[in-house]
C-alpha cells in the first residue's frame, strides 16, 4: 500500500515540475522581442503539453493567457512590417475573437483570485492593440462583414468597458447584420449602462432613439408582448410619434386583445381625425398580413375547405381596414397609393361598382 502512495506522489510531484518547467519555458520564450518560426513552433508544442497536464486553476489560466497571446507571437515571425496578407492570415476574426475572450478571461479570475500574474502584462499589451483592434472590426464592418464586426466591437467592449462606443458599435452592427436578438441583447445592456455619464461613458445614441431601436426590434421579431412594454416606453419618452403608437396598438391586435386595440387606435384617431396619412398608416398595419395570407391560398388551392376558410379571413381583415382607407380617401383623393389599396379593398370585398369609381 506504502509503495502505492508513493507512487502516486512521484507521479504528481513528477506533473508538478513538469508543469513549473513547461511554464518557465513559455515564460522564456513569450518575453523574446521577436520569435522565429521554429521557435514559434516549439512555443506551440510546449503550450499543447502544458494544456493536457493543467490541473490548478492557476496553471489553466497559464495556458489560457499563452493561447491568447499566440497570435501575436505569430505575428512577430514575419519581422518586423508584417505584409497584409500575413497580418490577416493570422487575425481572422476567429482568432480575434478568441484572443479577446482569452484575455477577458485571465482579468476576470486574476481580479478574483487577487493574484495578478498576468493582468499588468495585458493592460500594458491592450494600450496599443485595442487601437489596432477597432481598426479591424472597422475593416470588417467596411468590408460588411457585419457579424463579425460587431462581434469583435463587444469583445473589445468587454475588456475595457470605460469606452462604451465599442459596445454602440457592436449593437448598431447586430442589427445591420439582421441577429436581433443580439442587438436586442446589446441595446438593453445600452439602457443600463445609462445616458448620464460624460466623457468616455457617453453614448453617441440618445436615450429616446435606443427605445426607439428596441420597440423596433421587438415588433419585427414579432415579440408582440415585449413589443408592447418597449413601445410604452418610447411613447413616454416622445408622445407625439403616432406612428409609434399605432405601432403599439398593432401588437395588441396581433395578440388578440382587440378591446384595447380599438381603444387605442381611437384615441390615436379622435386627437387626428384629418390626417389622411395616419388613417391610411392604420388601415395599411392592419392588412400587414396579407401576403402571408395569400402564399396560404396558392398553398391550398387543392384543399377546398381550407382555401374558403383563408379567402373568407382575408376578406374580413380588408373589411376591417376599408373604412381607414375610404377616410384617407376622402382626405386626400389624390394620393396614388390611397386610391391603389381603396380599389384593391373594393376588389377583395367584391364591391365593383365602387371599385369603377376609384380612377
Amino acid at each position: 500500500m506504502k509503495k502505492i502512495i508513493l507512487s502516486v506522489a512521484l507521479l504528481v510531484s513528477m506533473a508538478t515540475f513538469a508543469q513549473k518547467d513547461e511554464l518557465k519555458n513559455l515564460k522564456k520564450l513569450y518575453a523574446k522581442d521577436a520569435l522565429t518560426t521554429e521557435e514559434f513552433n516549439q512555443f506551440k508544442g510546449i503550450l499543447l503539453k502544458l494544456e493536457s497536464v493543467a490541473t490548478t486553476e492557476e496553471d489553466k489560466t497559464s495556458v489560457t493567457f499563452y493561447k491568447a497571446m499566440s497570435p501575436l507571437l505569430e505575428l512577430s515571425t514575419f519581422g518586423q512590417q508584417p505584409t497584409p496578407a500575413q497580418v490577416a492570415k493570422v487575425m481572422n476574426p476567429t482568432t480575434l475573437k478568441n484572443l479577446v475572450q482569452g484575455l477577458k478571461s485571465t482579468l476576470d479570475f486574476e481580479a478574483k483570485s487577487g493574484k495578478k500574474v498576468y493582468t499588468d502584462d495585458i493592460k500594458e499589451t491592450l494600450t496599443w492593440f485595442t487601437p489596432m483592434l477597432q481598426q479591424s472590426a472597422g475593416m470588417l464592418n467596411s468590408m460588411k462583414k457585419f457579424k463579425e464586426a460587431g462581434e469583435l466591437f463587444y469583445s473589445i467592449y468587454q475588456l475595457d468597458n470605460t469606452d462604451v462606443s465599442n459596445l454602440e458599435n457592436a449593437a448598431i452592427l447586430a442589427v445591420q447584420a439582421g441577429d436581433y436578438s443580439q442587438g436586442d441583447k446589446l441595446y438593453r445592456e445600452i439602457q443600463k449602462v445609462g445616458f448620464s455619464g460624460t466623457g468616455l461613458k457617453k453614448f453617441q445614441s440618445t436615450e429616446l432613439e435606443v427605445a426607439k431601436i428596441l420597440a423596433a426590434i421587438s415588433l419585427e421579431s414579432k415579440n408582440f408582448e415585449q413589443a408592447k412594454k418597449d413601445y410604452a416606453n418610447y411613447i413616454k419618452l416622445d408622445p407625439n410619434d403616432l406612428e409609434a403608437q399605432i405601432n403599439e396598438a398593432n401588437c395588441y391586435y396581433h395578440t388578440n386583445d382587440l378591446t384595447t386595440y380599438k381603444n387605442k387606435i381611437t384615441s390615436i384617431l379622435d386627437k387626428n381625425p384629418n390626417n389622411a396619412t395616419l388613417q391610411y398608416n392604420v388601415g395599411f398595419l392592419m392588412i400587414s398580413d396579407d401576403a402571408k395570407i395569400v402564399d396560404e391560398i396558392n398553398a391550398n388551392l387543392k384543399d377546398d375547405k381550407k382555401y374558403k376558410e383563408l379567402m373568407s379571413k382575408r376578406k374580413d381583415m380588408f373589411k376591417a381596414a376599408l373604412p381607414y382607407f375610404e377616410r384617407a380617401y376622402q382626405l386626400d383623393v389624390n394620393n396614388a397609393d390611397t386610391k391603389e389599396i381603396l380599389k384593391l379593398s373594393y376588389d377583395i370585398l367584391g364591391m365593383k361598382d365602387k371599385a369603377a369609381t376609384i380612377k
